[in-house]
């Protein structure tokens, strides 16, 4: 059962999907001050809930948003956000894409903020949250396949 964890009326509504070790964004608005995000999904996700509660996973689904995060969000979530989730031990990032083509620029550009070419976090560009959580129950079966062998 999804818990919530923070909310910013009318832009972002944040849960935690346990089963899976995931916390899901879900955003209408990507137009937040660098404080909104730093307060709710930076402080109550980022550096407290996900360490506490072993969450390996995110998932920004931005399918339905409006606007793009503007560059002092962006640039905190490449220099701070994105080395604290690693540290955390998050393992996967999945950016649902919006239908606009400047909402899927957007997205493209966050999975691209996101991605590790070492073995660090890993981002994925998805339609749905349903393949984004599909594609993260196969790579914890890869995963869990390799802990055992």
């Amino acid at each position: 059962m999804r818990r919530e964890l923070y909310k910013i009326p009318g832009k972002v509504v944040g849960h935690h999907d346990p089963d899976l070790n995931v916390i899901i964004d879900t955003w209408t608005s990507l137009f937040v001050t660098l404080q909104q995000w730093q307060s709710t999904v930076y402080q109550i996700g980022i550096v407290d809930y996900a360490p506490k509660n072993g969450v390996t996973a995110w998932v920004i689904d931005t399918s339905h948003a409006r606007s793009v995060f503007p560059p002092e969000v962006q640039e905190f979530r490449r220099t701070v956000a994105k080395p604290k989730l690693e540290q955390n031990g998050v393992k996967y990032l999945f950016v649902v894409t919006p239908p606009s083509g400047i909402g899927k620029f957007s997205a493209g550009k966050t999975a691209e903020l996101y991605d590790d070419d070492k073995d660090g976090l890993k981002s994925y560009e998805v339609t749905s949250v349903e393949e984004a959580l599909e594609m993260l129950r196969r790579e914890k079966s890869k995963d869990s396949i390799g802990a055992v062998s």
